[in-house]
Order: C-alpha cells, then structure tokens, then sequence
C-alpha cells in the first residue's frame, strides 16, 4: 500500500514538471513572436520613413510654381494637376498666378518672393519671354534651379530645363485641319495671342506653315486679340465685316475661341457658313464642340507639362548635376467631333473622358 502511494507521488511530480516545461516552452515561443512583431513594426517604419525620405530626397523641398493667368481655366488645371504631383513627391509646394496674362509686374514680384523664401526651385511659364530674364537671372544666381515650362524664357542659358507643348506642330495641325475642310480653297483668318510670348509665335508660325502648303488657301485676315475672349469677339466681328468671304478662323487659344464663336452667332453664322477651330482643350470648348459650335481645338499637354515640371524641379534638386540639353516636348492632338482619317487625333468623346471624366458633375469637369 505504501508503495502504491509511493509511486502515485513521483507520477504526480512527473506530470506536474512536464506542465512547467510545457508552460515555460509557450511562454519563450510568445516571448519571441513578440519581438519578432516588434522587430517587423522596427522596419516597418523604418521603410515607411525611407519612402518618405525617398520622396524628399531626404529633405524638405521648397518649389515655387509661378503661372500665367487666373482668367484662364486651362491655367488653373495645371495649378491643379501640378499640387497633385508634388503632393506625391512629398515637396511643398507655393503656386503664384497673377489675375491677368499680360502682368509682367506682378509674375517679377512673385519671383523676388521666392527668392526672398529661399525656393529651391521656380517652375515658371514666362509673361514675357524677355521680360522675366532679370529676375530669373538674380534667382538662378541664388543657386535656385530654374524650370520653364509652356511658354519660353528667350535666354535658354538662366534656366536648368524647359517643358512644355509642341505649339508649332500643335497649330499646323489645326491649320491643316482647316485647309483639307475647305478642299484646299479658301480665305481663311487667325486670331493670334500675344506675340511677346513664345507661344503667340510658335502657334502663328505653324498654322501658317500649314496655310502655305495649299496654293488656294488666302490669309486674309490676321489680328490679335491678346488671348483674351472679350476682345476676340470684336475681332471676329471686324474679321467678318471686313472679309464676308471667310469660310474658316483659327483662334490661337479657347479663351479667344469662346469670344469668335458668340461674335460669329451674333454675325449669323452657322456651322455651315465657317470653320472655327480653337486651342488649348478648356472644358468651355469640349461644350462648344458637342453642341456644334466649334469644329475642332487642338488640346495642349495639361498634364503632363503639370507632372513633368514638379518632376524635374525634385530631380534637379536632388540632383544637381543633372543637365537636360534639349527641350520637352509633348505632342499637342487635334480634337475633332467626329473622326477623319489622317487628321484626327482623338474624337471628343475619347478627349473628354481622359481630361473630364466628371463633366456634368463637378464645376471644372475632373
């Protein structure tokens, strides 16, 4: 009996170690999971500040982004677009646009404030091609890396890149647009810009590029009306009084389009009377192309000029020695109602679902 009781009291203290062990065993298993955890959080974060660090380029980027007009909701897309790219980047990033494109003045107070700021960069699209210069010049001598997008500053040697539209072969196409609707023949006019501006010359150099290719195509009228709409529509009306033969116009800008396109309904013209081409692709002129009223724009690259100029600001800064030798340049497509062969590059349809996917929606369509 004593020896039952006897081995009944090791069995006990045998199964009683093995619980201990067993328990000890879980506890050091938990103990290493947790550090393990720990540890996987460590870098985690670890990752997670590398990538925010790798946005910055390991600091706070300061980008001053100076455009050209409030009045112009083709201007406001890319102020829009560009906050997106540098909100991706993780850099700060100061947009300054003057209310009227031809300030000159103001766009040269708005670089001295971000001289003043200590901007590690100025993506700027000049009022004046010459008139900015001085300025940017005393910014670039601060060691601030200078990026000229859509319109040109003429003295490529005090900036660091250039982006921007290829406006040229943009307006070619809208010229030749024009020229094959009319069967080669014609008096056709154009609505120029603002000729101290890269862009008011580039645009009447290659409409008038295509005009010269068709024999029986006349320019016979040609004035411009400083992208401003208010002032295109007198234009157009001088434009038909003048010339009542005119079967097309050219505006070099959608701001301008939408002032010859009510200026050519108080005229009495309809679709069947003149061709109206514009430029720039603003939500008012993918309207007036569905309704009818305008038969084609050529669309200037908002996007990508926004993206691409955030993008080369970061990598100039991060990468000083970095150099780009040659210009930018996106295609600009022509925008048509319906699509021709060998004309268009993309139908209303398909432009206005890639730049206003929330037309009807929201007030600016995107």
């Amino acid at each position: 009996m004593a020896k039952k009781k006897v081995m009944k009291k090791l069995f006990s203290m045998l199964v009683a170690g093995v619980l201990v062990m067993s328990l000890a065993a879980c506890t050091s298993t938990g103990s290493n999971s947790t550090s393990e955890t720990s540890d996987s959080s460590t870098d985690n974060a670890s990752n997670e500040d590398a990538a925010k660090d790798t946005a910055s380029g390991g600091q706070d980027i300061d980008i001053y982004w100076i455009g050209k007009t409030l009045n112009n909701p083709w201007w406001i897309s890319v102020s829009d677009y560009a906050q997106k790219e540098a909100d991706a980047l993780g850099v700060n990033l100061t947009i300054a646009i003057p209310q009227e494109e031809v300030d000159l003045e103001k766009q040269v107070s708005m670089i001295e404030a971000a001289v003043e700021k200590d901007a590690d960069a100025i993506v700027i699209s000049a009022a004046s091609s010459d008139g900015v210069i001085p300025s940017i010049q005393k910014a670039r001598e601060k060691g601030i890396k200078i990026i000229n997008f859509d319109t040109r500053i003429s003295d490529t040697s005090v900036i660091d890149a250039f982006v921007g539209g290829d406006d040229v072969n943009g307006a070619y196409k809208a010229g030749k647009y024009i020229c094959e609707q009319l069967g080669g023949k014609g008096q056709v006019a154009i609505i120029t810009g603002l000729m101290e501006q890269s862009t008011g010359v580039d645009r009447r150099e290659g409409f008038m590029n295509a005009c010269k290719e068709y024999p029986d195509i006349e320019v016979v009228a040609e004035q411009s009306a400083e992208w401003s709409s208010d002032k295109a529509a007198d234009v157009t009306t001088n434009i038909l009084t003048a010339n009542p033969d005119v079967k097309a116009i050219f505006a070099c800008n959608d701001q301008m389009a939408v002032g010859m396109v009510n200026a050519a309904k108080s005229a009495g013209k309809t679709a069947d009377d003149l061709i109206l081409v514009g430029y720039d692709g603003i939500l008012d002129a993918v309207d007036l192309t569905l309704s009818g009223d305008l038969d084609a724009f050529v669309s200037l690259p908002n996007l990508d000029e926004a993206a691409m100029g955030i993008k080369l600001a970061v990598s100039l800064v991060n990468n000083p020695d970095y150099t780009y030798d040659r210009e930018i340049l996106y295609d600009c497509t022509l925008v048509t109602s319906e699509f021709i062969e060998e004309l268009t590059d993309q139908t209303i349809y398909e432009y206005a679902a890639e730049r206003f996917p929330l037309r009807g929606v929201t007030d600016k369509g995107y």
